[in-house]
């Protein structure tokens, strides 16, 4: 007698095989949001989430014609994964961009500084080697050196006010190769044109450092605790 595996015989016979079961696309989405959504910011999850139960009902309801039960669960489980490990990302990122935000501001700081100095330098070039008058040195680089007020200004002011004064012990004095003697500063909103460490910020504004420039024209980030080691009252007049 010859075996006849079960439902042969019925194909035999004329019966059509079942057609193969349909799987869900919307347990595929699922699936694939659940594992990108920490790429879009969440957004991904959640679609993730509600995909992944609208599809196990359709799934449900489809009497056996539509597969994909089990993507939709891993979609539904991974989307929530997603979720939680969330914060978590933030919490290290964050910190990464607001840090890498005050580097670039602290640089565009430095970089105002750089130009003031530099102006500095071109006046006094012009006017027999003296620095120009510590109480109206804004004016006179607007005036006769062309500079533009956002040079004077803070990057991360969006008011614009002036930002930066001059060492007023250095007034009409000449320049000199002084790498330690304070030319220009940070200084508080409002502060005079000119003066000492007293106008400095009470809190440093980028990275926790002062932004300095120095009579022979180069920048430093200066520490708060470093700022009393710095020379704001030369010994003798620069340049003489």
């Amino acid at each position: 007698m010859t075996y006849t595996p079960p439902g042969v015989e019925s194909r035999r016979a004329g019966t059509p095989a079942p057609a193969p079961k349909k799987t869900s696309g919307l347990a595929i989405a699922s699936l694939v949001l659940g594992i990108v959504g920490p790429c879009t910011v969440g957004l991904g999850s959640i679609m993730g989430i509600i995909l992944g139960i609208v599809g196990l009902v359709k799934i449900g309801k489809s009497a056996g014609a539509k597969g994909g039960r089990g993507l939709a669960i891993a979609g539904i489980v991974v989307s929530a994964a997603g979720l939680l490990v969330l914060p978590l990302l933030a919490g290290i990122l964050l910190p990464a961009v607001f840090g890498a935000l005050e580097t670039a501001k602290s640089a565009r700081s430095a970089n105002n500084v750089r130009q003031l100095c530099m102006a500095a330098h071109q006046y006094a070039a012009s006017h027999r080697q003296q620095l120009p008058p510590a109480d109206s040195w804004p004016q006179v680089f607007q005036e006769q050196m062309g500079l533009l007020p956002q040079v004077m200004a803070d990057p991360g002011d969006d008011k614009g006010g002036r930002a930066y004064a001059m060492n007023a012990a250095l007034d009409g004095k000449g320049v000199a190769q002084d790498g330690r003697t304070v030319l220009f500063f940070e200084c508080r909103p409002g502060a005079l044109p000119a003066g000492g460490p007293d106008l400095l910020p009470d809190k440093p504004r980028h990275a926790g450092r002062y932004v300095i420039g120095f009579l022979d024209g180069h920048v430093e980030s200066v520490a708060p605790e470093e700022v009393r080691l710095l020379i704001w009252q030369p010994k003798r007049e620069p340049g003489f």
